[in-house]
């Protein structure tokens, strides 16, 4: 995660704010999304359906905080589920293996960082779906 973070130092203050938002939306979402047990059950289900979305029909990230607002009502704990490495509250079927990672959106560097972590998503998305829609 760090090595996304100092990428981002470097990347996001060059791009249009809106761009800038989204590529930070993605790389953290995705993360969080490939490191299930991190998050509630709920968060981590409410997450998947927002990166859904998002590539779908994006809208502006500032409207996407306002939705989730609502939906959680005021909640603001969504970590802390269980012990670490207790993934009791995970489905069984969630991938441990990824098409693409945070390692690869590290290694591939800052030229195409706004396109990778897209990629990220939308390849983390698809594994999601393969394992748990069918």
């Amino acid at each position: 995660m760090h090595g996304l973070l100092e990428i981002e130092t470097r990347v996001l203050a060059d791009l249009d704010p809106q761009a800038g938002k989204r590529a930070h939306f993605w790389a953290i979402a995705t993360y969080q999304l490939q490191r299930p047990s991190r998050l509630n059950a709920e968060a981590v289900n409410g997450l998947r359906e927002s990166v859904q979305r998002m590539l779908e029909t994006p809208t502006s990230i500032d409207h996407l905080r306002r939705e989730v607002g609502r939906r959680v009502e005021g909640k603001r704990k969504v970590s802390g589920a269980a012990a670490p490495g207790d993934h009791s509250h995970v489905d069984p079927r969630w991938p441990r293996t990824w098409t693409t990672t945070a390692l690869d959106i590290v290694t591939a560097g800052d030229d195409l960082y706004v396109e990778n972590v897209t990629r990220w998503a939308v390849t983390t998305t698809r594994d999601l779906a393969l394992k748990l829609d069918g």
